[in-house]
C-alpha cells in the first residue's frame, strides 16, 4: 500500500510541476585595498580583524611577506593599520584610518557587536597576545578602546556572539592548544571571561558562528586543524560541532559533505551566518599540500645533506606551484544538518581571512590565496532566490479578494437589526457554526507558524492542539448554558449580571485590547510571508488584506463572516493537502523515505516527560494547551459569538463537538507539513533560499518556489483565507462588544438604524487600529510569531477566563474581589515573565490560577451579597436534578 501511495504522490508531483527553486549567486569584486604608497599597490593581509559597524567595513591588522616570500627566506611582518570601507555615491571604497591598533597583530578573532567590533588575541613578532580592543565607528572615523583581556594569550581561535554573551573556542596558547570554551557576559565585563568545557580535542583555524537550531541560538564550530599528541603531521578536520548554551552541552553533527560524497576537510576558511538557519563557508584549505609541505620540512631535519637539499626544493616547489585553496562556496543548513554547494568562486579562493555581512552581501576581504601570497581583492557574494509571484498567482489572489467582497455585499441585504448583524438571527446550521469556530481559531498563525515550528523542532507541541478534545465537554456542560439561556448580547453581559457593570467593562476593554493586538499579528504574519517570498510590499499587503476584510465583515455581519469562514476553511485544508503531497513527492524515496527520515531524525518525537517548566515538555504543553483552550472557548467573544448563531443549545453543542473533532486531524496535517518541509529540504538542501530572514517564512517560500503557477496562488490564498477568517471574526466580535457592552448600555432606547451604524463604524475603527499596529509591528524583530501570539494570549486574556470561572463556580466571590484577583493575576504574570524562565505556554494557566485564588481569598473579606441561582453552576445543577 505504501508503494502505491508513493507512486501516486510521484505522479501527482510530475503532473503539477517539478522543483523550480534555485539559488542565484552574483559574484563581484569591490574596490581593492588602498595603495600603501605612491606606485606601490597593497599586497593584502592575512589573519586581519574583520567586521562591520554602522555600515562601515573594518579591516585591521594582519600579516604579510612584503619583502620576500617564505621560499626566499622572507620574514612575516605584522600590521597595525586600520582600513575602513563604505559606499559613497553607489561605489564601495577603502580608506586608511588615522587611528591604529594598540600594537600590530594577526591571527586573532573579531566579532561585530552593537557597540563596535570586538578584536581579541592574535600574535606578532613578540609572541601570542591576550589583549582585546573594541573598534567603534562613528561618522566614518574610529575610536579604539581597550577591552577585557583574555585569561591567557591566544591566537588562531574562533569567536561568535549569542545575545549578550561572547564565545571563544579553539586556538593556540604558548603552552599548546586551548581546550576551554571562553564566555564573556557583555553586561558584566567586570567578572571577566569564564571557562567552560570545550571540544574533545584542541583545534585551530575553525569557523565559529552562531545560528538558530530550531530551538535556540547555538554555537557552530566547523572544520579546523590540529595535531594529535605525538604526531608531526597536522590533521585537517571535516567535523561540525554544535554547542547548546541553555544546556551547556556539545553535540557532533554531520561532517562537511556535499552531494553524498566523502567528507570534506577544511581549515582557515571564512564563514558567516546568513538568513534564519544557514552558514556560508568561503575558501579555506583542505590540507593536501599543507601535509606534503610538512613531510618535506620533516625531511629537512635529516643528517644527510642531500636529503635536506632535496626536501628544501620539494618544499619550495610545493609552495610555488600551489594550485590555490578551496573554490567551492559551501552552505550549511543548521535545521536539517545538511550541506550543499552554491557554486565556485570566479576569483582566487582566500584562506586565513574572515567574512562579514554588509548590505545583505557576503564580503570576504583580502586573505591568503597561496602560501605566502596575499590578495588585495575583496570578494562580494550576493545570494538571491528566484523571486516573483507571477501574474497567474496574482490573478488567483485578486479573484479570491473579489469573492470575499461580494459575499459581504450579498449578506448585507439580509440584515434586519443588530441581532441579525451579530447573531444571524439563529439561522446558521450547526455544522457551519462548527466549521466557523474551527476556522476562527485556526488562523494564519496556524497555517504558517505551526509548520515552521515542526520543521525546526518536532511534534511536542501537537499535544497543545489536542487539548481541545479535553475542553469540549467542559464547555458544553459548565459554560454553554449561561451563554445560551440568558439571551445575552455578548459574553461579557453575563459578568454584569453576575458581578457588576465595572467587571463587565473591564473584561470588555481587556478583550478589545487583545483583539487589536491579535488583528495586528494576524495581519502582519501573512503579509511578511508574501513579502519574503515575492518581494511584494509588506505594508501594502497589510493594508489590502485589512481593508478587504473590514469591508466584507462590516457589510454582511456575522452571517458573511461565518459563511466566509466555511469557504476559507475548505480552501485552507485543500491547500494544505496539496502542499503535503508535493513535499512528500520531492523527498528521496517518496513516502517510505519521508517516514524513515522522520523516524531517524526524531522529527515525530511527541512526549518529553522531563520536569522542566521552561520547555515544551509534556505536562507544560498539556496544562498550557488546556488553559489556553479554556480561555478561547469560554471568554473570547469571537468564539462565544458563534454559540449564539445556531437555533438552540443542542445545535451549538454539536457545533462545538464538530470543531473539536476536526481540530485533531487538521493539527496532525499541519505538523506533517512541518515534517514534510524538513524531509523535502533535507533531500533538496539547495532548494531553500538561504536569505530567508525568519523561519516563519519557510512554508510560504516552499509554496511560491516549488508549486506550479496558479496552484501556488491558491495556496497563498489559503494563507490569506486563514488570516481573514480570524480577522473577520475579531472585527465583528469587537463591534459586538462596543455596541452591546458600551453603546446600548450608555444610550438607552436606541434605534435599529443607529445601532447598526455604530456596529459598522466600530468594526471599521478597530480594523483600522489593527492595521496601524500591524504596520508598526512590521518593524519589530519577533523570533517566533506563534510564541509571541501565545504570550499576548496568556497575559491579556487569562484574566478574562478567570472572571467567568469565578462567576460560574464561586458564588461567594463579589465584583470587587474578582477585580482585585484579576489585577493581582496580571501583575503576577508580568513578574513571572521577567523574573523566571517559565514557558510562555503556562502564562494562561498561571494567570487564571492566581486570579481565582486571590478572588476566592478576598471573598471572605468582601463576599457577594446575593446571587441569582441561574447565574452560577450550582443553580443550573439543581435545576437539572429537578428536571
Amino acid at each position: 500500500m505504501r508503494y502505491i501511495a508513493s507512486i501516486l504522490l510521484f505522479v501527482l508531483a510530475l503532473l503539477l510541476g517539478s522543483v523550480r527553486a534555485q539559488q542565484y549567486l552574483t559574484q563581484s569584486a569591490l574596490d581593492v585595498l588602498p595603495a600603501i604608497g605612491k606606485g606601490h599597490p597593497h599586497q593584502g593581509w592575512a589573519g586581519a580583524f574583520i567586521g562591520q559597524h554602522n555600515d562601515v567595513v573594518v579591516l585591521a591588522g594582519g600579516s604579510a611577506f612584503p619583502d620576500a616570500k617564505p621560499w626566499e627566506d622572507g620574514q612575516k611582518q605584522y600590521s597595525n593599520e586600520v582600513l575602513l570601507g563604505w559606499e559613497e555615491n553607489g561605489q564601495f571604497t577603502w580608506h586608511l584610518d588615522k587611528n591604529q591598533l594598540p600594537e600590530s597583530a594577526a591571527g586573532g578573532a573579531a566579532v561585530s557587536l552593537p557597540e563596535g567590533i570586538l578584536c581579541t588575541g592574535g600574535a606578532n613578532e613578540k609572541g601570542i597576545l591576550a589583549e582585546a580592543s573594541l573598534i567603534k565607528v562613528t561618522n566614518r572615523t574610529t575610536e579604539i578602546l581597550p577591552f577585557t583581556k583574555l585569561p591567557f594569550p591566544l591566537k588562531d581561535h574562533g569567536m561568535a556572539v549569542i545575545g549578550r554573551e561572547v564565545f571563544i573556542i579553539g586556538g593556540m596558547t604558548p603552552q599548546g592548544y586551548n581546550t576551554q570554551l571562553l564566555v564573556l557576559n557583555l553586561d558584566a565585563q567586570e567578572k571577566g571571561w569564564r571557562m567552560q568545557a570545550g571540544l574533545p580535542h584542541g583545534i585551530t583555524n575553525v569557523v565559529v558562528e552562531s545560528q538558530m537550531d530550531g530551538n535556540e541560538q547555538c554555537l557552530y564550530v566547523i572544520g579546523g586543524r590540529y595535531k594529535q599528541e605525538g604526531e608531526f603531521i597536522t590533521t585537517f578536520s571535516s567535523e561540525v560541532w554544535k554547542y547548546i548554551p541553555s544546556q551547556q552541552k556539545w553535540e557532533q553533527k554531520n561532517p562537511i559533505t556535499i552531494g553524498g560524497q566523502t567528507s570534506m576537510k577544511l581549515a582557515a576558511a571564512a564563514g558567516v551566518k546568513m538568513g534564519a538557519s544557514h552558514i556560508v563557508i568561503v575558501g579555506g584549505d583542505s590540507g593536501d599540500v599543507f601535509n606534503r609541505v610538512e613531510k618535506a620540512i620533516r625531511k629537512m631535519t635529516s643528517d644527510n645533506d642531500s636529503v635536506r637539499q632535496k626536501a628544501l626544493q620539494e618544499r619550495n616547489q610545493l609552495w610555488l606551484n600551489h594550485s590555490g585553496f578551496n573554490k567551492e562556496i559551501l552552505v550549511y543548513n543548521t535545521i536539517t544538518d545538511s550541506w550543499f554547494s552554491a557554486g565556485e568562486l570566479d576569483s582566487n579562493a582566500p584562506a586565513v581571512t574572515s567574512a562579514v555581512i554588509w548590505k545583505n552581501k557576503v564580503l570576504v576581504p583580502s586573505g591568503e590565496i597561496r602560501p605566502g601570497i596575499r590578495t588585495d581583492q575583496v570578494i562580494a557574494l550576493d545570494f538571491e532566490s528566484n523571486g516573483g509571484f507571477g501574474w497567474l498567482n496574482y490573478l488567483v489572489l485578486v479573484l479570491y479578494f473579489i469573492a470575499m467582497l461580494l459575499l459581504g455585499f450579498y449578506f448585507m441585504k439580509r440584515e434586519g437589526d443588530d441581532q441579525d448583524f451579530f447573531k444571524a438571527g439563529g439561522r446558521i446550521p450547526w455544522w457551519a457554526a462548527g466549521i466557523s469556530i474551527f476556522a476562527t481559531t485556526l488562523s494564519a498563525i496556524t497555517f504558517i507558524a505551526i509548520p515552521a515550528k515542526a520543521y525546526a523542532t518536532d511534534w511536542r507541541m501537537l499535544i497543545f492542539n489536542f487539548t481541545i478534545i479535553m475542553v469540549v465537554p467542559v464547555i458544553i456542560r459548565y459554560y454553554l448554558p449561561f451563554f445560551r439561556r440568558l439571551n445575552i448580547g455578548t459574553a461579557y453581559e453575563y459578568l454584569e449580571m453576575r458581578f457588576n457593570r465595572t467587571v463587565r467593562w473591564v473584561a470588555s476593554v481587556l478583550f478589545i485590547l487583545f483583539m487589536i493586538t491579535r488583528i495586528a499579528i494576524v495581519l502582519f504574519l501573512p503579509s511578511l510571508a508574501l513579502h519574503t517570498v515575492t518581494g511584494f510590499s509588506v505594508y501594502w499587503s497589510i493594508i489590502i488584506m485589512g481593508v478587504v476584510t473590514i469591508v466584507y465583515c462590516t457589510s454582511g455581519g456575522i452571517e458573511a463572516v461565518v459563511w466566509g469562514d466555511v469557504i476559507q476553511g475548505f480552501i485552507l485544508m485543500a491547500g494544505a493537502l496539496f502542499a503535503l503531497a508535493f513535499m512528500i513527492g520531492g523527498v528521496d524515496g517518496g513516502l517510505d523515505g519521508f517516514i524513515q527520515l522522520s523516524l531517524d531524525q526524531d522529527k515525530l518525537f511527541l512526549f518529553d516527560t522531563s520536569l522542566d517548566w521552561s520547555k515544551p515538555v509534556m505536562w507544560v504543553v498539556l496544562l498550557g494547551g488546556f488553559s489556553n483552550c479554556l480561555i478561547a472557548y469560554t471568554s473570547d467573544q469571537s468564539v462565544v459569538q458563534r454559540y449564539m448563531t445556531t437555533k438552540d443549545e443542542r445545535a451549538t453543542a454539536r457545533s462545538i463537538w464538530l470543531n473539536g473533532i476536526i481540530s485533531v486531524p487538521v493539527s496532525i496535517i499541519f505538523f506533517l507539513l512541518g515534517t514534510g518541509l524538513y524531509a523535502f529540504y533535507t533531500s533538496n538542501p539547495e532548494a531553500i533560499s538561504i536569505t530567508i530572514p525568519k523561519l516563519d517564512a519557510v512554508f510560504p517560500h516552499f509554496i511560491v518556489s516549488e508549486m506550479p503557477a496558479g496552484l501556488a496562488g491558491l495556496l497563498i490564498a489559503a494563507v490569506f483565507a486563514a488570516a481573514m477568517s480570524t480577522l473577520s471574526s475579531n472585527i465583528n466580535s469587537v463591534a459586538a462588544v462596543v455596541t452591546s457592552d458600551f453603546y446600548k448600555v450608555l444610550k438607552l432606547n436606541v434605534s435599529t438604524q443607529s445601532t447598526l451604524l455604530v456596529a459598522r463604524w466600530s468594526g471599521i475603527i478597530v480594523g483600522v487600529l489593527g492595521i496601524g499596529m500591524a504596520l508598526v509591528l512590521a518593524t519589530w524583530d519577533i523570533a517566533s510569531l506563534w510564541d509571541q501570539f501565545n504570550t499576548f494570549l496568556g497575559l491579556l486574556t487569562g484574566g478574562l477566563a478567570a472572571f467567568f470561572m469565578m462567576g460560574i463556580f464561586f458564588k461567594h466571590i463579589s465584583g470587587i474581589a474578582a477585580l482585585i484577583g484579576v489585577a493581582v493575576g496580571l501583575v503576577a504574570l508580568l513578574y513571572l515573565r521577567n523574573a523566571s524562565d517559565m514557558s510562555f505556554l503556562l502564562y494562561g494557566a498561571a494567570g487564571i490560577s492566581v486570579s481565582v485564588l486571590v478572588g476566592w481569598l478576598l471573598s471572605f473579606i468582601w463576599p457577594a451579597k446575593s446571587v441569582e441561582s441561574q447565574l452560577v453552576y450550582e443553580g443550573i445543577k439543581k435545576n437539572r436534578e429537578k428536571n
